[in-house]
């Protein structure tokens, strides 16, 4: 049933990011970092602020309904049936993470804020390099899953994951309530079915018997909802 609404969307929204080239600006990890050491809070830096703002009550829900990176990986996934199986290669993302994160609060601490420019790094830049920065994205999201396998991309590279895993544990922390999959393991029946649908290639089902479905490489998108025929698990707000 989810997947009904959750894949159109997301792939509309890849389809649309890559046609509009203008809006890989707002999610430029290049643009963000020379903004901050020209005393600049520019679109990259509330588009950032406005994705973690959202995991304090969807989680990752953002990743696989909306994210235009997560759009072309599900297209991938009609002819790439191999999971990413690689758990070691999990922590890359957070080493990139905290380069990128920390040159930018180093730019800021340097140089201060001293206004807002919501166009800074992108009136200036012409369709052809739009067009690279469009065509690049596309480049390194294909080869990184046709090698390691579906989704490596979140699950290994993607600098913005860190953001929204940071700000579910913050949400967890303070017993918030908030989007998040809920189980309940009197109704299982160990079929696996939702582990052997499962995008991001966790053991759900292990989950599920252990009542914890809060794996920070979850990205909420409902496979194994739908998949379970049992109907343990759900979509939930509460804590």
């Amino acid at each position: 049933m989810y997947q009904k609404i959750r894949k159109p969307i997301v792939i509309s929204t890849a389809i649309l990011f890559h046609l509009l080239l203008i809006f890989h600006l707002f999610f430029s990890p290049v643009i963000i970092v020379l903004a901050s050491y020209n005393s600049i809070l520019n679109a990259s830096f509330f588009a950032f602020v406005f994705i973690f703002l959202l995991s304090l009550v969807f989680g990752r829900a953002y990743c696989s309904w909306f994210c235009p990176g997560c759009g072309i990986q599900e297209i991938l996934s009609l002819f790439i049936k191999k999971k990413s199986k690689n758990s070691k290669a999990l922590s890359i993302k957070y080493f990139i993470f905290a380069i990128w994160f920390g040159a930018i609060v180093t730019g800021y601490i340097l140089n201060g804020i001293h206004k807002v420019d919501l166009s800074y790094g992108m009136s200036n830049i012409n369709i052809q390099r739009k067009i690279i920065l469009t065509v690049g994205a596309i480049v390194l999201i294909v080869p990184l899953t046709a090698i390691f396998g579906k989704f490596a991309f979140c699950k290994y590279i993607c600098w913005q994951v860190p953001f929204m895993i940071i700000g579910t544990k913050i949400r967890d922390s303070f017993k918030l309530s908030g989007l998040r999959l809920k189980s309940e393991s009197t109704k299982c029946n160990s079929c696996s079915a939702c582990t052997k649908n499962c995008p991001m290639n966790l053991d759900v089902m292990e989950n599920v018997e252990n009542g914890k479905m809060n794996n920070s490489e979850c990205f909420l998108c409902g496979n194994c909802i739908d998949h379970c025929k049992q109907k343990a698990i759900r979509y939930s707000f509460k804590n």
